[in-house]
């Protein structure tokens, strides 16, 4: 699918700023299930230096960096991108074992995956949650994955809250609402007290024209076989063409947007808003 995204944020300030170096993480990956056709920034002030580089999980990112004071931050990213994965249960779990879990990765890849095995907020109630959606599945890999897409999808209120961390897994246990990110945080949580690596995903979603869109997260798993694989609890679907990533991380906070600071001397108020666009070009509307 050719998707079209436009996401714009900006930040205003009641006085004049100087702007901390800030990070972007705003370009998607090019893998064999994504390719990018055409991506363009729009930042206001210029920034007086801009460095692209890659972060510590191998992210695109774009560091901006500014002399001159501001009351305004203004970045707007543009992109075309063609997703290529229609079929995501296109695989076959390889060692044949890794389709029941438990199950034990090999040592080397063990040891790539260490980090992302290591349960961030899991808790007692977190397990238990995690161990009865797993009999539920027969303790299954791919029926646990989907089924607990389907539990979350369905026995948790969804509400948008476009700014803050996460809730821990256990408070989204136990308040029942929260938003894609509060999803994927439990999703991660329930997977890895199971063995199983998980991280974060910051992207985009394509549902319908007339829904009103946000940046968007799912969890990814690795699997035997078939390598990291997406998981949207909020959609209540594997990850396939109509999600577009921007960066994978065990830490969500290391891959919002736009990360930085500002420094004044005195009180000054600031003020946020981002507006997201995704939509299929020409060619894709039939």
């Amino acid at each position: 699918m050719k998707l079209f995204v436009r996401h714009q944020l900006v930040y205003t300030y009641s006085k004049s700023v100087s702007l901390t170096p800030h990070t972007l993480h705003l370009y998607p990956p090019t893998n064999p299930f994504v390719r990018l056709d055409r991506h363009e920034f729009q930042i206001s002030p210029e920034p007086e230096k801009l460095v692209l580089t890659t972060d510590v999980e191998g992210n695109v990112q774009h560091q901006l960096f500014y002399q001159q004071p501001t009351n305004c931050l203004d970045i707007t990213a543009e992109m075309e991108v063609t997703t290529l994965l229609e079929n995501p249960f296109d695989f076959i779990f390889h060692p044949v074992e890794s389709y029941r879990i438990p199950f034990q990765y090999s040592e080397s890849i063990k040891q790539v995956l260490q980090a992302y095995l290591q349960p961030r907020g899991a808790t007692t109630l977190v397990e238990q949650f995690a161990r009865q959606v797993a009999a539920e599945a027969n303790w299954k890999t791919l029926p646990f994955l989907t089924h607990l897409n389907k539990n979350i999808r369905h026995n948790f209120d969804y509400e948008v809250r476009e700014t803050g961390p996460p809730l821990s897994p256990e408070q989204l246990l136990l308040n029942r609402k929260g938003s894609c990110r509060d999803y994927v945080s439990l999703y991660m949580a329930a997977c890895q007290v199971l063995g199983l690596a998980a991280r974060f995903v910051s992207g985009y979603y394509f549902g319908e024209l007339k829904d009103e869109q946000y940046l968007h997260a799912w969890a990814e798993v690795y699997l035997p076989g078939a390598g990291w694989r997406g998981f949207d609890p909020t959609q209540n679907a594997m990850v396939a063409d109509r999600h577009v990533p921007l960066a994978a991380s065990l830490i969500p906070k290391l891959v919002t947007p736009v990360a930085g600071s500002f420094a004044h001397k005195g009180g000054v108020q600031s003020d946020f808003q981002a507006t997201v666009s995704v939509r299929p070009l020409m060619s894709e509307i039939v």
